[in-house]
C-alpha cells in the first residue's frame, strides 16, 4: 500500500528507502543536464582504458620477435620481473593514497596519476635495458593506483542515483577497450622490422592519460567530498545542476543533499578516522571482509594467466606462431569487451549476487575445468584436438569472467563503502589487487615452467572457494541510493533522510512546493543477506 506524505513524495510499506529506478520518466539521453554530466564522466571512465592497454601491451609485446630479442627472450623469474614490478608501484602508493584523495579531492588525484603514467610510459618506450624497463613499470603502477583509487569514487559519488551502478561498473569494463586497442595495434606492428615494433605499441599507452590530464580539470568534483570539506553550497549547486537540471521544482537535489549531510554526520560520530575504524563496528568488519576477499580472489581465478601470459599459455597447447597468437589475443579482448558491456548494462536488472554467482559457476564448470582437462591431455599425449579445444574453453572462461568481475570491483565494492572509510577501503582494495597481480605475475610463469598444466588445478579450487565466499557472505545492494546502502551493514539508524525525519514529526524537512514534478517514491526493498 502506498501512502502520500506530501504532494510529491510517496511512501510504500513504511520504508525509508527511495526507488532510484522511478526518479526519471524517460531515458537519460533525453535530459540535457544528464548528457552534459555523463559527457564529462566519460573522461573519468577512460582512465581505466590505460589499465587495459597496460595488460594487453605486456601480453602483446611477448609475441613480438624484436621485443623478445631486445630483452633476451625472458622466461620464468625474469619474465615475472617484467610484469610484476608494475604491481609494486601500485602497492607502494596505495599505502598513502587514502590521505591524498581526501586532502586534494578526487579529480586532482586523477590528474596527478595521469602525469605519473605519462612519465612512466615514456621511460618504458625508450628503455635501454631490464632495469630501466622495470623502473618504468613501477611508475606506471603508481599512476594507475592514483587513477584506480580516485576514479571509482568520483564516478560513484557524482552519478545520478538511477545510473550509479551501470556507470560504476562501466568504469572497469573499459579495461577491455584499452586491451582491444593494444591487441590489434600489436598485431599490426608485427610487420615493423625494428625495435619500433614494440616501442610504438608502448607509446600508445600514453593516449588515455593525455586525454585525462587535459580534460579532467572540467569534470565536477564529488558533492560528498565537498560536503565533507564544508563546501556545502558548491555541493548543492552541483546536485541541482547535474541531477535536476536546475529545475526548482525537482526535490531530488535537496533530498540527496540532506541525506549526504546526515549520513556524514552519523559516520563522523561513530568513526575515529583511523585505520582501526575498518574493524570498529560489525558493519565495517563486514565491508572490510568483502573488500579483502574480492580483491584477492578476483585475481586468483586464473584471469592473470589470460591477461598477462596468454602467449605462454598458447605455446603450452601448441600455438607458437606469433601472428596466430596476436590474432587470438585481439579476438579474445573483443569477446571480453562485449561480455563486459553486457554485464554493466544488466547489473541492476539481475542484481550483484546473481551475476557474481552465475559468472563464477560458468567460469568453473564451462570454462576452467574443461580447459584444465584439455591442457592435460595435450601435455601428456600430444593430442592436437585437445590443444585446439582448450582455446575455445579459454574464450568461455574469459567471457564469464568479463561479464562480471572487472565491473564488480568498482560497481559493487565502492557502493558498499561508507564515506568515512571509503578512501581507506579503496586504497586497501588497490593495494591487495596490485599485490595479488604482482604475486601471480611472478608465480604464473614459474609455475607454468615447473608444473605445467597441473597449475590449472589450483585455479579450479580457488574458483570453487570464491563461489562459497560470495554465496555465504556477500549481500545484495541494488536499487537504492549510495547512502542507503549503509542500512544493510549498519542498521536503520545509519541513514537519516527527509522521509525518516517526516515520520518522526519534522515536517519542515519536506519543504517541497512542487506539484507532480520530481516525485520521489519510497518503497520496501528485500536485501538478500549472506547465508550466515
Amino acid at each position: 500500500m502506498v501512502g502520500v506524505i506530501s504532494n510529491n513524495i510517496s511512501v510504500k510499506d513504511g520504508e525509508n528507502t527511495i526507488d532510484v529506478h522511478k526518479l526519471l520518466d524517460r531515458p537519460w539521453y533525453k535530459y540535457q543536464h544528464l548528457r552534459r554530466l555523463y559527457g564529462w564522466l566519460v573522461v573519468v571512465l577512460l582512465v581505466q582504458a590505460t589499465n587495459g592497454l597496460d595488460g594487453s601491451i605486456m601480453n602483446g609485446m611477448q609475441t613480438l620477435p624484436y621485443w623478445q630479442t631486445y630483452f633476451g627472450h625472458p622466461t620464468g623469474n625474469q619474465l615475472g620481473i617484467f610484469n610484476g614490478t608494475q604491481g609494486l608501484g601500485g602497492a607502494f602508493s596505495a599505502l598513502w593514497l587514502w590521505w591524498v584523495v581526501e586532502k586534494i579531492g578526487r579529480k586532482y588525484t586523477i590528474i596527478i596519476g595521469s602525469a605519473i603514467i605519462i612519465v612512466g610510459v615514456f621511460l618504458q618506450s625508450f628503455a635501454k635495458g631490464l632495469a630501466m624497463f622495470a623502473v618504468a613499470r613501477v611508475l606506471i603502477g603508481m599512476g594507475l593506483a592514483f587513477e584506480y583509487t580516485a576514479a571509482p569514487m568520483l564516478v560513484t559519488e557524482l552519478a545520478h542515483p538511477t545510473h550509479r551502478a551501470q556507470l560504476a561498473t562501466l568504469l572497469n569494463t573499459l579495461y577491455y577497450l584499452g586491451a582491444t586497442l593494444a591487441a590489434w595495434v600489436t598485431l599490426g606492428t608485427l610487420t615493423i622490422k625494428s625495435d619500433w615494433s614494440w616501442r610504438s605499441v608502448s607509446l600508445i599507452q600514453m593516449l588515455p592519460s593525455l586525454i585525462s590530464i587535459t580534460l579532467t580539470w572540467f569534470v565536477p568534483e564529488s558533492p560528498r567530498w565537498l560536503v565533507s570539506k564544508g563546501r556545502e553550497a558548491e555541493a548543492l549547486a552541483i546536485l541541482r545542476r547535474d541531477h535536476c537540471g536546475n529545475d526548482p521544482e525537482d526535490p531530488l537535489a535537496t533530498f540527496e543533499f540532506n541525506e549526504i549531510k546526515s549520513t556524514l554526520a552519523f559516520e563522523k560520530e561513530h568513526s575515529n578516522g583511523s585505520w582501526l575504524s575498518l574493524f570498529a563496528t560489525k558493519g565495517n568488519r563486514h565491508r572490510t571482509w568483502i573488500v579483502v576477499t574480492i580483491s584477492i580472489l578476483s585475481q586468483a581465478t586464473g584471469t592473470t594467466l589470460v591477461g598477462y601470459y596468454l602467449a605462454v599459455v598458447l605455446t603450452g597447447v601448441g600455438i607458437t606462431n606469433p601472428r596466430t597468437q596476436s590474432i587470438i589475443n585481439g579476438c579474445l579482448t573483443m569477446w571480453n569487451m562485449a561480455f563486459a558491456f553486457w554485464g554493466a548494462y544488466k547489473i541492476d536488472a539481475f542484481g550483484r549476487r546473481p551475476l557474481m554467482l552465475g559468472s563464477l559457476t560458468g567460469m568453473l564448470f564451462c570454462g576452467f575445468i574443461p580447459w584444465t582437462i584439455c591442457s592435460g591431455v595435450f601435455a601428456e599425449h600430444g593430442t592436437k584436438a585437445a590443444g585446439n579445444a582448450s582455446i575455445a574453453f579459454i574464450f568461455i572462461f574469459s567471457g564469464f569472467y568479463a561479464s562480471t568481475w572487472n565491473g564488480i570491483l568498482t560497481g559493487y565494492t565502492v557502493e558498499l563503502m561508507s564515506y568515512d572509510i571509503r578512501s581507506k577501503l579503496i586504497c586497501t582494495q588497490s593495494l591487495l589487487v596490485q599485490a595479488a597481480i604482482t604475486g601471480f605475475n611472478y608465480l604464473n610463469p614459474v609455475a607454468l615452467k615447473n608444473i605445467g598444466w597441473k597449475y590449472y588445478i589450483v585455479c579450479d579450487c580457488i574458483i570453487a572457494l570464491n563461489i562459497a565466499t560470495v554465496y555465504w557472505t556477500y549481500p545484495e545492494t541494488k536499487g537504492i541510493t549510495l547512502e542507503e546502502v549503509s542500512v544493510i551493514f549498519d542498521g536503520e539508524k545509519a541513514v537519516k533522510n527527509d522521509i525518516s525525519k517526516h515520520r518522526e514529526g519534522d515536517a519542515t524537512s519536506l519543504d517541497f512546493t512542487s506539484e507532480g514534478k520530481g516525485v520521489v517514491i519510497v518503497e520496501r526493498h528485500e536485501h538478500i543477506q549472506p547465508k550466515v
